[in-house]
C-alpha cells in the first residue's frame, strides 16, 4: 500500500498554523447593515455589471458552505512549466530539464454523510481527465485521458493501455476511476486545507496521486473570512503550489481582498482579489528545506455567490524561483535551482451537460 503522498504530508504539516477564520453559519452569507432589499440590484451597462450602491456599505458575512447532498460540478483546469537544472563541481554545463504539465478535471465536490468527526470535510468524485506531461533533455511525452467509461494512456506517443469498462490491463479499469470518489478534503472552518488523502483501491490510489488532481484543488480553495466585511476588507490565507516547488515544501501566504460586489454570469457575487509576493534569502520551507533564495508571485481573481457562499469561478497565475545547495562538503555540493509559472481556473459546470472536446479543442478519445 502506498504511503501518504507528498503534498499530502506538507499540508498536515501546513494545518498546525492555520486559524480557523471563517463564519459557520448555515443561513448563508447575511447582509448585516447599510442594505435594502426591496431596492433589487441596479444593472450598469457593463457586460458583468456592478451592483448597485445597496451593497457598496454593506457588511456580509460570507461563512464556508458544506456542498449541497447532491454535490457541486466544477471543472479545473491546470497549466504549468518550467525547468530544473543541477550543477555540481565536476558537471557545470548540464542542460536544465524542461517539462510541461496540462491538466483538464472534471470532478464533483460532495459532503460527507454521517460522519463523526469533528473535522470539516468534503469528497471528490471523478467524472473525467486529461493530464499531459512532456519534458525536455531528455525527451519524453505522457498522455493520461480518462472518461467516458474508457481509459487511454499513450507513452512517447505510442498507446500502452486501452480499456473500457471494467476491462484491465496494467491494473487499471476506467470504472475503478469514473463516478467514484478519489480523495478526501479534510479543512478549517475557513475553506483552508488542512489534510488531502485519496480514496480508492491501491492501485487506483497510487494512479491517482501520480497526477496533482488533489493539490490543484486545494490551490484554488478560496479562504473565508469569520467576520463580517465589507469592500476592502483584507485577509489570508495559505497555500501550496501544485507544482514542484510545492513538493519541495514552499507555500504561499495569500493577501484577500474584498473589492466589491458585482453580477457575474447572471449571479450576484463578491469579487475578490488574491495577490500573494515573497522575495526572500535563507529561506525555510515547511518541511524544513532549506533553499538559498525564493522569488515567488501570485494573482488571481474569485467570484463567490452571495446567496449561498458558492466558489463560482477562480483565476490563478503564479511566478516561481527557487534555488538551494545540497547539504555536505562545499567542495562537492550541488547547486539546484527551479523556476516554473502555473495558470490554473476553476468553474462551475453542469453536471448535466457531457462535454465533447477537451480544452485544447480535441475530440475526447481521437480515433487512431
Amino acid at each position: 500500500m502506498r504511503g501518504r503522498s507528498p503534498l499530502s504530508t506538507i499540508i498536515a504539516i501546513l494545518a498546525a498554523g492555520l486559524s480557523a477564520c471563517a463564519g459557520t453559519s448555515d443561513d448563508g452569507p447575511t447582509i448585516l447593515a447599510g442594505a435594502n432589499r426591496s431596492t433589487g440590484v441596479a444593472q450598469s451597462e457593463s457586460s458583468e455589471p456592478r451592483l448597485g450602491a445597496i451593497y457598496d456599505e454593506a457588511s456580509l458575512l460570507l461563512p464556508y458552505r458544506a456542498p449541497p447532498s447532491g454535490g457541486i460540478a466544477y471543472r479545473l483546469t491546470l497549466e504549468i512549466e518550467g525547468e530544473r537544472a543541477t550543477r555540481t563541481p565536476y558537471n557545470t554545463k548540464q542542460l536544465p530539464v524542461r517539462e510541461a504539465h496540462s491538466l483538464l478535471v472534471e470532478f464533483r465536490k460532495l459532503p460527507v454523510e454521517a460522519s463523526d468527526s469533528k473535522d470539516n470535510m468534503f469528497l471528490v468524485g471523478l467524472d473525467g481527465l486529461l493530464y499531459t506531461q512532456q519534458q525536455q533533455n531528455p525527451q519524453a511525452e505522457r498522455v493520461v485521458e480518462l472518461a467516458d467509461d474508457r481509459l487511454r494512456i499513450k507513452v512517447n506517443g505510442e498507446t500502452t493501455v486501452d480499456n473500457r469498462g471494467n476491462r484491465v490491463v496494467g491494473r487499471l479499469a476506467p470504472r475503478a476511476f469514473l463516478n467514484r470518489i478519489f480523495g478526501v478534503f479534510t479543512h478549517d472552518p475557513s475553506g483552508n486545507p488542512i489534510k488531502l488523502s485519496s480514496r480508492g483501491a491501491p492501485a487506483a490510489r497510487e494512479f491517482m496521486d501520480s497526477i496533482p488532481i488533489l493539490g490543484a484543488i486545494a490551490y484554488t480553495m478560496v479562504t473565508l473570512p469569520q467576520d463580517p466585511i465589507t469592500p476592502g476588507a483584507r485577509w489570508i490565507g495559505v497555500r501550496i503550489p501544485p507544482s514542484r516547488s510545492g513538493e519541495l515544501g514552499l507555500s504561499l501566504t495569500i493577501d484577500y481582498t474584498l473589492e466589491g460586489f458585482e453580477i457575474f454570469e447572471n449571479v450576484p457575487c463578491a469579487l475578490i482579489q488574491l495577490n500573494a509576493h515573497v522575495e526572500e534569502y535563507a529561506f525555510t520551507g515547511i518541511t524544513g528545506r532549506k533553499f538559498d533564495r525564493v522569488k515567488a508571485t501570485l494573482n488571481g481573481t474569485a467570484w463567490v455567490e452571495l446567496e449561498n457562499s458558492l466558489v463560482h469561478r477562480v483565476l490563478l497565475s503564479d511566478q516561481i524561483q527557487a534555488s538551494w545547495t545540497s547539504p555536505g562538503d562545499p567542495k562537492t555540493a550541488s547547486e539546484h535551482r527551479i523556476q516554473h509559472t502555473s495558470k490554473l481556473e476553476l468553474t462551475l459546470r453542469d453536471p448535466k451537460r457531457r462535454t465533447k472536446k477537451w480544452s485544447d479543442g480535441t475530440p475526447r478519445f481521437e480515433s487512431n
